[in-house]
């Protein structure tokens, strides 16, 4: 399947368990090899990674007064990711592969601002539109 994977995300947790012992940045050099257009491998409190051929992206993460509930966070940030890149007009593999990287890594602080929100409330009680 990675092969018709335009956009692979994971999150840290999970390749733990899927993958011990290997890095993430490994597991990212090899699915990008394979075909994916984009990996982005989020970390939680230490925000995120992100992958495309040739280049390396890290997210911040944003910071939150008081944490109440991860719950969703992951899900939300994959639903703001997808957003921000159809607001960009990347629907395709070949627009997330020519995507510049300023605009890619603003998509990435978009999904990470849009999980920290949810982090803040109780629930995966996402942001709306007007909050990001």
């Amino acid at each position: 399947m990675l092969a018709r994977t335009h956009l692979l995300k994971v999150s840290e947790e999970d390749l733990r368990l899927l993958y011990p012992g290997r890095a993430p940045a490994e597991l990212a050099r090899e699915w990008l090899a394979e075909g994916v257009a984009a990996v982005v491998v989020t970390q939680g409190a230490d925000g995120a990674s992100a992958w495309r051929a040739g280049e390396q992206h890290r997210v911040e993460p944003v910071a939150v007064p008081v944490v109440v509930d991860t719950v969703g966070a992951g899900d939300i940030f994959q639903a703001a990711l997808l957003a921000g890149l159809a607001e960009h007009g990347v629907q395709s593999r070949q627009a997330l592969h020519d995507m510049a990287a300023a605009p890619w890594l603003q998509v990435l602080q978009f999904a990470a601002h849009a999980a920290a929100i949810t982090c803040s409330r109780r629930g995966a009680d996402m942001p709306r539109r007007d909050e990001l």
